[in-house]
């Protein structure tokens, strides 16, 4: 089998077995020391007050079933454990979707809880592994060391699963087209998909000895999509927004909507976009045009707002179903990284209504690619909405709406000419990530949003656990970094943490800083 985590910056075995030592030093030294992407010896790190209490936070992971097949169970949690103190896993096991790069598909389990949904569930043929037997090899070594394992289930940017029946339940975009891939996903209002999602969820809890379901959805409405307005989004179509389908024109139809005067919204949304990142400046700049826009067509905000509420009900749907089936399983949401970004995403989520649907929720902060993923969002939006201001004063008005006052400037978080990276994002597909050696965000950054979420939810039983990146996409982090991160978050208030995301780019020494750093805060 290969390796379905399989990444360009992936660390090797050899690699592994090379940085082995260097990890165990940083941890018996208790990070005295920290070692810069170079290799170089850093300041002496400061100190670090413990947390008061005594509680012990959750501590989680989240990884791939067919990595851990092919790693090996035991040597995995071994690792895990023993580097970050790991107590609980976050498993990549949605049933009707194929995990990074594997084999085959995943098994569906229990073929009886899947009801008017469209398709038939997948057999096992050749090439594909069989899920129930790998969760019940994985869960049967994680109750022998008292950890906890959550299914995780996302919609992000993989492609959709090669499935008979599947794009049916996909939106419909501006030109009538089904959409293939993100932005677009499947449609919230389809009834097969909400069918489909209520089948994965009993199947989950019913099949599986689960101890909770996180759920996560990389996806934002259709003025959002239009206006790529997220990173790495600046080559996106501004006409294949959606969704048009029957049922969402059906239901929006009964709420009073007007959805021919929503197209003619987004038909004049469309020229706008594209003129922009043709260099056209509108007569009176990019600003003042968009506001035209808004004023001329508010449709652009109901359709948004529709599709925002629409994402909230399947998410209340997901939270009720799995409650009336076993009341005691712990329901979460992922938080996409663009709400770091986007202020129109982030007003969409609000911290606030999770608390009526939420045990906890996950906020990604993956502070070590969130300065390149800024810069090309930045660069992204700054051919539309803000194409008046240069990039650094862009960037500087993000720093100040969204609270961030102790980030690098454009040209340090790119470290090349600013023509040469922005260069490689017009020539990338969606999504995808330049190449450089780029600036991380620093740990103020998660601290600021960990406060926030936990001002969010405050006075709720509501759990903030925020997602820690580790050497995702590009190996930035260090010992340090990683040591102030973990830091951050538990000083604003947070009861614990997902380490993402995924344990075959973690660089070794990178994640014994996460364990080094709980014992100094007396959590481990």
């Amino acid at each position: 089998m290969k390796n379905p985590d399989h990444d360009p910056n992936s660390i090797s075995r050899r690699d592994f077995v090379r940085t082995a030592t260097l990890a165990a030093t940083a941890v018996s030294s208790g990070l005295g020391l920290s070692t810069t992407a170079r290799g170089q010896a850093a300041s002496p790190a400061a100190p670090i007050a413990p947390i008061p209490g005594g509680f012990k936070p959750m501590v989680g992971f989240q990884a791939e079933v067919p990595y851990l097949l092919e790693y090996g169970i035991t040597r995995f949690l071994d690792d895990v454990q023993n580097r970050a103190s790991v107590n609980t896993l976050f498993l990549h096991a949605e049933l009707f979707h194929p995990s990074r790069n594997p084999a085959g598909h995943f098994a569906t389990a229990h073929p009886e809880y899947y009801r008017d949904i469209s398709m038939q569930p997948e057999r096992i043929s050749a090439g594909d592994f069989n899920l129930p037997d790998a969760m019940d090899q994985i869960t049967a070594e994680t109750r022998k060391r008292g950890m906890k394992v959550y299914a995780w289930v996302v919609e992000d940017n993989r492609a959709p699963p090669k499935i008979d029946g599947m794009d049916k339940l996909y939106e419909i975009d501006l030109q009538g087209q089904r959409t293939g891939g993100h932005p677009g996903g499947p449609c919230l209002n389809n009834p097969y998909f909400r069918n489909l999602i209520s089948s994965q969820v009993e199947d989950l809890i019913r099949g599986y000895q689960v101890d909770g379901l996180q759920r996560g959805s990389e996806r934002q409405g259709p003025l959002g999509n239009a206006l790529g307005a997220w990173h790495h989004g600046s080559v996106s179509d501004p006409s294949h927004t959606s969704c048009f389908c029957e049922y969402c024109t059906a239901k929006a139809q009964k709420q009073g909507i007007d959805v021919a005067r929503v197209r003619k919204a987004f038909e004049a949304l469309v020229p706008y976009v594209k003129n922009g990142r043709a260099g056209l400046r509108p007569r009176d700049g990019y600003y003042v045009e968009f506001w035209r826009l808004l004023l001329r067509y508010p449709e652009l905000l109901t359709w948004e707002n529709f599709w925002a509420d629409s994402m909230r009900e399947m998410q209340r749907e997901f939270y009720a179903k799995a409650k009336s089936i076993r009341p005691e399983v712990q329901i979460g949401f992922h938080v996409w990284h663009n709400a770091s970004f986007n202020p129109i995403y982030r007003a969409e989520q609000d911290y606030q209504p999770y608390t009526e649907y939420s045990d906890f929720v996950k906020p990604v902060l993956y502070d070590n690619p969130a300065a390149e993923r800024m810069a090309s969002y930045v660069y992204s939006v700054g051919q539309n909405i803000y194409g008046d201001l240069t990039r650094q004063q862009l960037l500087d008005f993000e720093y100040s709406v969204m609270g961030f006052s102790k980030e690098k400037s454009y040209a340090q978080i790119i470290n090349q000419p600013q023509e040469a990276y922005e260069s490689q994002l017009r020539k990338l597909p969606i999504n995808g990530t330049p190449q450089g050696s780029f600036a991380t965000f620093s740990s103020d950054y998660v601290y600021q949003e960990t406060k926030r979420a936990m001002a969010g939810v405050a006075g709720s039983k509501t759990k903030i656990w925020p997602g820690v990146g580790i050497d995702v996409v590009t190996k930035n982090s260090t010992p340090e970094s990683v040591r102030s991160v973990v830091n951050a978050v538990f000083q604003a208030g947070g009861t614990g943490l997902i380490l993402s995301t995924s344990h075959a780019a973690m660089q070794p020494q990178n994640l014994s800083a996460v364990g080094a750093t709980l014992r100094e805060l007396k959590l481990a």
